[in-house]
Order: structure tokens, then C-alpha cells, then sequence
């Protein structure tokens, strides 16, 4: 999809995130206006979403509600638990 009007970003997923997923590193490619929370509803993830998902962008952590761009890295990096 990688056009004149649209992105594409790599993905990174860790832990049982990328157990889940069946990757740790993926291409995605996406309409130029994807938000983070379009990416977890692509990936059907949703249910990690609400149970604590940490995303960030290039490192940085953020809100599923920023805006991604052309080359971005989105990490996803799911809720840690321990006993």
C-alpha cells in the first residue's frame, strides 16, 4: 500500500505479545493518517490494549492515539506480571 498516500512502519512485539503474534519483527504498511489504535485493531489485539499495553514510537513511549509516520518503529510492549 506504500503509495503516494500511505506509510509504512515496522512493527516489534516482545514477550508473549510476540508469542501471540507468531513475530517479533514485522513490516506494516498503512494509510498516511494511521493512528496506533488503528494498528492494534488490525492485529486484533485489542484485549492487550486494555489490559495494560505500553506502546511507544522510535523509543518513546506514547498514547495508542498518536499519529504514526513514513519509517516509525512501533514497539508494543505488553504488561508484566510477577509472583
Amino acid at each position: 500500500m506504500k503509495d503516494a498516500g500511505g506509510i509504512e512502519i515496522s512493527l516489534l512485539a516482545f514477550g508473549p505479545l510476540a508469542e501471540t503474534l507468531g513475530w517479533k519483527r514485522h513490516n506494516l504498511a498503512l494509510h498516511s493518517s494511521s493512528k496506533i489504535e488503528d494498528v492494534i485493531h488490525i492485529l486484533s489485539i485489542s484485549e492487550w490494549s486494555e489490559r495494560g499495553l505500553v506502546v511507544a514510537i522510535n523509543g518513546l513511549q506514547c498514547e495508542i492515539s498518536a499519529e504514526l509516520k513514513d519509517g516509525d518503529e512501533l514497539a508494543f510492549l505488553p504488561p508484566v506480571s510477577g509472583g
